[in-house]
Order: C-alpha cells, then sequence, then structure tokens
C-alpha cells in the first residue's frame, strides 16, 4: 500500500483514497503520503455496523468515532459512510423488515448524532449511494437517495458523493442526478461501465459531466477508482489525463 501511495504521487495525483483503514497499515500510508507529498482523502468510516438499523446506533457511532479519531492522525479530509454494514465480498447486511422510510429516518437520525463529531475533527462525512446489481439488501441505491439524507440532516459536514459507475448501473439519467447533487456534493467518483474502467472506455460521456460541472462552477474533488481497461495503469493515467487534465483539475485555484 505505501508504494501505491508513491506510484500516484508520481503519476501525478495529489489525494489519494482507500477503503477499510482497519485492513491495511494506516500509518505507513500516512507516512508515504507526507513523503511523497500527497494527501489522504478519506476511507471508510463504517463497514461493521448498518446507520439504518436503530438496533445498531450505538456501535455505528461508536465506529464512527474510531474512524474519526484515525482522520485526525493520518490527515484524512473525509470518511465515506454507508446506510448499511458490508461484509467481506460485497456482502450486504439488509436493514430491519420495516418500511424504507422508517430505515430512512434511521439513518438521519445516526448522522445527526455523528455530525456534531465529523465537525468536531474538522472531516467531512461523505454519505456513499452503491447500486442494487452487485450489492443487493443495500438502502442508498442512487444519488438521490444520499441528497435526500443529506438535505434532511441539514449539516455542513454531511456531504454526498456522486458516482458515475454506480449511479449508471442503478438507475442512470447521469446530468439530472449531478445538478440535482451539486447543493450537497463533497466528491465525484469517476469509472466507467461496464467494468469499472477509466474516462473514455465504455458507455459514459464523461466529457458531459465535466462541463456540468464547469457549468455550476463546482471546485471539490474528483477520484478516478478504477481498474485499467487493458490491465496497465499507465494507459488508464494517460486517458484520465486526456479527460480531466492537470488544467482543468486546477482550474479553482486560479480563480
Amino acid at each position: 500500500m505505501p508504494e501505491r501511495v508513491w506510484a500516484a504521487a508520481r503519476a501525478g495525483f495529489d489525494l489519494v483514497d482507500l477503503w477499510d483503514w482497519r485492513n491495511v497499515d494506516i500509518d505507513s500510508i500516512a507516512r508515504a503520503a507526507h513523503e511523497s507529498g500527497v494527501g489522504i482523502n478519506g476511507f471508510f468510516g463504517n463497514r461493521e455496523f448498518s446507520a439504518c438499523d436503530p438496533a445498531q446506533r450505538e456501535s455505528f457511532v461508536q465506529e464512527v468515532r474510531e474512524s474519526l479519531e484515525c482522520a485526525v492522525r493520518v490527515g484524512a479530509r473525509q470518511l465515506h459512510l454507508f446506510s448499511n454494514a458490508i461484509r467481506p465480498g460485497g456482502v450486504v447486511v439488509p436493514g430491519p423488515p420495516v418500511p424504507a422510510s422508517s430505515l430512512q429516518q434511521a439513518c438521519v437520525d445516526a448522522l445527526r448524532e455523528v455530525a456534531p463529531l465529523a465537525e468536531a475533527a474538522g472531516v467531512t462525512l461523505i454519505l456513499e449511494h452503491l447500486n442494487e446489481v452487485f450489492l443487493p439488501g443495500y438502502l442508498w441505491i442512487g444519488a438521490g437517495s444520499v441528497v435526500d439524507i443529506a438535505r434532511e440532516v441539514d449539516h455542513p459536514n454531511v456531504m454526498v458523493v456522486f458516482d458515475a459507475y454506480h449511479q449508471q448501473l442503478g438507475q442512470g439519467r447521469l446530468g439530472e442526478h449531478l445538478l440535482a447533487a451539486m447543493p450537497y456534493l463533497g466528491r465525484v467518483d469517476i469509472a466507467g461501465v461496464p467494468g469499472r474502467h477509466e474516462p473514455g472506455v465504455g458507455e459514459i460521456d464523461f466529457s458531459y459531466l465535466r462541463e456540468l460541472l464547469d457549468q455550476e462552477k463546482w471546485h471539490g474533488t474528483v477520484t478516478f477508482e478504477v481498474m485499467p481497461s487493458n490491465g496497465n495503469p499507465a494507459k488508464a493515467v494517460e486517458m484520465i489525463d486526456q479527460m480531466f487534465p492537470l488544467s482543468w483539475c486546477r482550474r479553482g485555484e486560479a480563480e
């Protein structure tokens, strides 16, 4: 993992993301980030316990609290939060057998409890929508679901991701949902469909999505959660540079 940080730095990225910080040597990663001059954007805030299950509320809050402590220690900017617990292999733990509206309200209540903790830590909580094709049973399907939650929680440290890959698999209508997410948008995740490959491979028109971000003068974080289509990371970086060149990524600094 530390070598991956160095590889990201050599490729020109200024931030790295990872999944569950408890499954890696997070302190070695943090040292590599410091030495290579890149930052840690974020990692999972919860995975063992669900936000949508009131019976797990205390455990969920404690899990997020521990993740915030780690984020502060290594200088991470964001925690990625899930509606449901997710076991290894991407197995979603279903919520309790109650109406979806009750599950959503449980999420709102849980997030209202952890939002002040995130504010005190100086970390943004990012609500992660996924897809039901590969993750059946997950509550937050589609960007609209996390936007509704963020609107209800109404806290500056609770924002959402717009994940092009998950949105296309789950619901489509990428442009419409991207614009609707703007008031709460903390991160945009880029990966193509099918295959989760680099931009320019697959059916998603990322140039159009980039135009919408320009139109809205959005200056947040863009991440590239991709698997190289030909197995060569250098080719994926080349395609990323073509679609999202460094001059575009830095435009907010000039303004």
